[in-house]
């Protein structure tokens, strides 16, 4: 056997080696675009319904902030690209949602990922609806609170009742002027939280969603009278923002709508697998001789 003969062996080796075959495969992983509508119930039932403090979605290290152009920069790298309004498929279903007195429609949008599992996936961050001022304040903050305090009916190891002194007041409300002083810094949106699509057997959504709403006063049931006391004091200049959670996990069938909601908001979901359109090359004309006239 000759160098030439030697050398296209080893070449032809090297072609059919596991690196092109990962980056064959990789290529062939399916792809999907994904399309959401947000609303929220104008129209919640108006009985008395205690909401338990719940803290918002905690961010990812790497995600697709829908808000951010250089994270839709980034995540087109790995995939991920938004889609513009004129390939959307639940553009009717959005404008019965904008005429109608019951719902109000908070977010419409669709991106186009790869069937990658929830572990690859990039979860897409949401941003929607009013933005609150600095008369606001989230509930995040007062959970911190709450927990720092102390809870009622805790005895000491002598078996006597803890009372609260005045220096851990002082420094309860110290934390709560803290916390009012960096309001001006923030930026709660009414609609917050991320949405991940991942394909392992079958597709899944897996959403983590809160929407705000203005508490009106302090439950009674959930907070200790020093809680009470204090954080009404708190709450005389303070707006506190409820966060109503939409968490679930379902699986999905592509191209069937989907439906999830909670008393406050809902989603609908639709994943529709995607195929690269194939490009037909036009057949350029036969050529005519020239005719000539005599």
């Amino acid at each position: 056997m000759n160098r030439q003969s030697l050398f296209l062996l080893v070449l032809a080796a090297l072609v059919s080696g596991p690196g092109f075959a990962q980056s064959e495969s990789s290529a062939e992983l399916p792809r999907y675009d994904v399309e959401v509508i947000i609303f929220k119930n104008l129209q919640v039932p108006k009985s008395r319904e205690l909401v338990l403090p719940v803290s918002s979605p905690a961010k990812d290290k790497k995600m697709l902030v829908l808000s951010s152009a250089s994270s839709v920069k980034a995540a087109k790298k790995m995939g991920y690209e938004i889609l513009p309004g004129k390939q959307y498929r639940l553009t009717d279903i959005a404008g019965k949602l904008v005429d109608s007195s019951r719902y109000e429609l908070l977010l419409h949008t669709a991106w186009r990922q790869p069937g990658v599992e929830k572990e690859q996936a990039l979860p897409v961050w949401i941003r929607a609806g009013r933005i609150y001022g600095n008369e606001y304040t989230s509930i995040d903050s007062q959970i911190e609170l709450l927990e720092s305090m102390p809870k009622a009916g805790r005895k000491m190891a002598d078996g006597t009742a803890y009372e609260v002194d005045e220096q851990t007041l002082e420094s309860i409300e110290l934390q709560m002027l803290e916390q009012q002083s960096s309001r001006s810094q923030q930026r709660l949106y009414e609609l917050e939280g991320k949405i991940t699509i991942g394909l392992s057997r079958y597709l899944h959504a897996y959403t983590d969603l809160v929407l705000r709403r203005p508490r009106l006063s302090i439950d009674q049931e959930t907070s200790s009278s020093v809680q009470n006391r204090t954080l009404a004091a708190y709450s005389a200049d303070t707006l506190i923002l409820n966060n109503h959670i939409l968490k679930e996990r379902r699986r999905m069938r592509s191209k069937n709508l989907h439906y999830l909601d909670s008393p406050e908001f809902a989603l609908l979901i639709l994943i529709t697998p995607y195929k690269v359109p194939e490009v037909i090359e036009e057949e350029a004309p036969p050529e005519t001789e020239p005719t000539t006239v005599e």
